[in-house]
């Protein structure tokens, strides 16, 4: 049907009349002079009349035609074809819209953002349905974890719907979503089934490989998909904080702390002082600024001292701090703060009791896990070892440490190997290792509650012939995900298999307690174990830990290996492990002996009570509730646990921070064979085309008429 942007200028068709008029006021009765001499031309004189009164009738139709052309052509005119290639208003319809709400439809334009565009066009979609139209609303973001709605004639339901919805904080998904909007559509009776996705078009959404398959199920169950464009084509600019790295450890000798921040900028043209502050306990330490040229990144060290924030006088607190940093503010501000939490690291005392010290101290049994520990010069460590014979051990109290090393000793006085079963229970931990000093029975009768598992004998694998039945043994991973093994680097992994071991001890194959196994040699024995005693941890580990049985103390994986296992016995490890956190990912720690739940609050202050799961044999905390962006406080009984990281932050994916659109010619060769529209006017501009109304307008068609009949008129006239 034929509808009219401007009805009201039809009524200047009444200007036809005006040529019709004049006509008949100038017409003439013609007067008749009879003359013989010329009858023999009267015939003639018909034939010039017949002209004369042709050429005024063509005039007279061509003037009156000329203002009902203008008046048509004004009054523009058009054809709406609705969706799927089926005209007419009463065609039932079934409608899926589809909302972006990922982070980046949170960009302000014309002090509006996107997503308010967004719910504004779907609402006029859902005001324009028929009563016998049915309809379902969808959002990008949460697709995956809500149940898929059923099409409803109610516009209040899905109006209330639409209302409801929020912007948040994750990337745009927007295959899997148009796969929903399928399965809504599979099982709808009307004849027309529509897709309308408003969205900003940003080509981070779209999964090109789904398309491959996609594509046939749109086609089969869709009449048409109306792509709306909220940002009405325009390309857009945006500035972001990408990655940042904390280096805060307030033992370093010169007092300071490094902070390395990246930033990203997502526009065609170079940015200048771009201002970037960071806040530290809700303190701002320091800023800097950016100078970034187009499409590209730039990464800075800001460097500053904690005692000038006061972080020396807080540290009895508390180990962990929490900061973010910010950059000037632009038409998307949610990538301009950037979270981070501080865990400093704790200085760890150990006890290291050499049962086989030599003269020469590159023989000695502590020697290289001494150098491990704390490798001194350029590298500083927070663990502190100190070294002591078995002669000496009465002049220490255990309390005084954080974990005892037990390094091929051959006996213990009684009261201290009390004093160690109590240290251990209540929090502490001890690792056993073994040498040619170790008598097993002693170990079993002596250490029975502490040990994992019975020693057995001692076996030597001595021979490096390759034709010899009695190979050195080697390492590999049992419990690869576990912390310990799960800081070293993918070299360090690799080379464990490398180390040599030509002496072991077998242990009895039942484990005495709640026990683990880390690490095993390559014929199967266990080589590191851990064991859960009350509040504390022991380890065992079945060979020397010098060079007497083994090659391992030179190999490179020991030194990181030895720290990490002394962090992760003290409840130090959880900053190193933990990767930063994104919106939507899960977060996860080793729960505690003593713990039997633990309280999160996020950053809107809203308390979850998380109990424990059995995650591949570990008990471990399972978060997944980072719905927002910020920064998440842990506390047990109201309290920080110091097996615990007290904070953890989390942020959104810079994907989506990546403004840059999909190509027009992209999406249509992605749904190629589907009827598609893609506008990327505003509602009030072309409201039409978001209803899923293609209109064909033939004012041109009428204009150019007009033109026509001016040009004939005039070439009439002159005849």
């Amino acid at each position: 049907m034929i509808s009219f942007l401007s009805p009201i200028l039809l009524f200047c068709i009444l200007g036809a009349s005006l040529p019709i008029i004049i006509h008949l006021i100038n017409k003439k009765k013609a007067v008749s002079h009879k003359f013989a001499a010329i009858d023999f031309i009267l015939q003639t004189n018909k034939r010039i009349s017949i002209k004369f009164k042709l050429r005024h009738l063509i005039l007279l139709i061509l003037r009156a035609s000329l203002p009902v052309f203008l008046a048509i052509a004004l009054a523009k005119p058009f054809i709406k074809t609705f969706s799927g290639g089926v005209s007419g208003e009463n065609i039932p319809t079934s409608n899926v819209i589809i909302l972006d709400d990922s982070y980046s439809m949170q960009y302000y334009n014309h002090n509006e953002s996107f997503f308010i565009s967004a719910k504004n066009a779907a609402k006029e979609i859902i005001n324009n349905l028929t009563k016998n139209d049915d309809a379902a609303v969808i959002t990008c973001s949460s697709i995956k974890s809500q149940v898929l709605p059923e099409l409803d004639y109610d516009k209040i339901n899905l109006l209330d719907f639409i209302e409801k919805s929020h912007p948040n904080f994750t990337t745009t998904h927007i295959a899997s979503t148009l796969e929903a909007a399928v399965e809504i559509l599979i099982n709808a009776k009307s004849p027309v089934k529509r897709i309308f996705l408003l969205t900003d078009l940003t080509q981070n959404g779209w999964d090109m490989d789904w398309f491959k398959s996609g594509n046939e199920k749109l086609r089969n169950n869709v009449s048409s998909i109306h792509i709306a464009d909220m940002s009405e084509g325009k390309q857009l600019k945006n500035m972001a904080i990408t990655h940042i790295e904390p280096q805060l450890d307030i033992s370093e000798r010169n007092g300071e702390c490094c902070i390395k921040v990246t930033v990203s900028n997502f526009s065609p043209t170079r940015v200048k002082n771009l201002l970037a502050s960071i806040f530290i306990n809700q303190k701002k330490v320091t800023q800097g600024f950016f100078n970034i040229e187009a499409n590209t990144s730039e990464t800075k060290e800001f460097r500053f001292n904690p005692a000038s924030i006061g972080f020396e006088r807080e540290v009895e607190k508390t180990k962990d701090y929490v900061g973010w940093i910010e950059i000037s503010g632009d038409n998307l501000n949610i990538d301009n703060k950037r979270y981070f939490t501080i865990n400093t690291t704790r200085n760890l005392n150990t006890l290291l009791i050499d049962g086989d010290p030599k003269t020469n101290i590159y023989e000695s049994e502590t020697f290289y896990l001494e150098k491990a520990l704390n490798p001194g010069r350029e590298h500083t460590s927070s663990i502190k070892p100190i070294i002591c014979s078995i002669q000496e051990v009465n002049n220490f109290n255990f309390t005084d440490f954080n974990i005892v090393f037990l390094c091929n000793v051959e006996t213990l006085p009684s009261e201290k190997i009390r004093e160690l079963e109590k240290f251990v229970k209540e929090g502490c931990s001890v690792v056993f290792s073994l040498g040619n000093k170790v008598d097993a029975n002693y170990y079993n009768n002596s250490f029975g509650t502490l040990l994992p598992y019975l020693l057995h004998t001692q076996r030597t694998f001595s021979s490096n012939s390759p034709l010899s039945e009695e190979q050195p043994l080697n390492l590999k991973t049992t419990e690869s995900m576990h912390p310990i093994l799960r800081i070293l680097s993918e070299t360090n992994m690799n080379t464990l298999s490398s180390a040599k071991f030509y002496r072991i001890f077998y242990v009895n194959p039942t484990s005495l307690g709640n026990c683990k196994t880390i690490l095993s040699f390559s014929d199967g024995t266990p080589a590191l174990i851990e064991k859960q005693i009350e509040r504390g941890k022991s380890v065992l580990f079945n060979s020397s830990i010098d060079r007497d049985w083994t090659d391992m103390p030179v190999k490179p994986f020991f030194l990181p290996l030895m720290q990490q296992l002394c962090k992760y016995l003290s409840g130090n490890i959880s900053e190193e492990i933990q990767n930063e956190i994104m919106v939507k990912s899960n977060w996860q720690s080793p729960c505690p002996y003593d713990v039997n739940n633990i309280e999160i609050t996020n950053p809107e202050s809203r308390k979850t009570i998380l109990q424990p799961q059995l995650i591949n044999n570990e008990k471990l905390f399972l978060y997944n509730e980072t719905n927002i962006p910020g920064v998440y406080a842990i506390t047990v009984n109201g309290k920080p646990h110091p097996q615990l990281p007290f904070y953890f932050s989390v942020n959104v994916d810079t994907i989506e921070s990546n403004l840059d659109k999909i190509d027009r010619k992209e999406i249509i060769a992605l749904m190629g064979g589907i009827n598609l529209n893609i506008t990327t006017s505003s509602i009030g501009k072309g409201h039409e085309v978001i209803l899923g109304e293609a209109k064909k307008t033939l004012w041109g068609i009428f204009l150019f008429f007009t033109l026509c009949i001016l040009f004939v008129e005039s070439f009439v006239s002159r005849k």
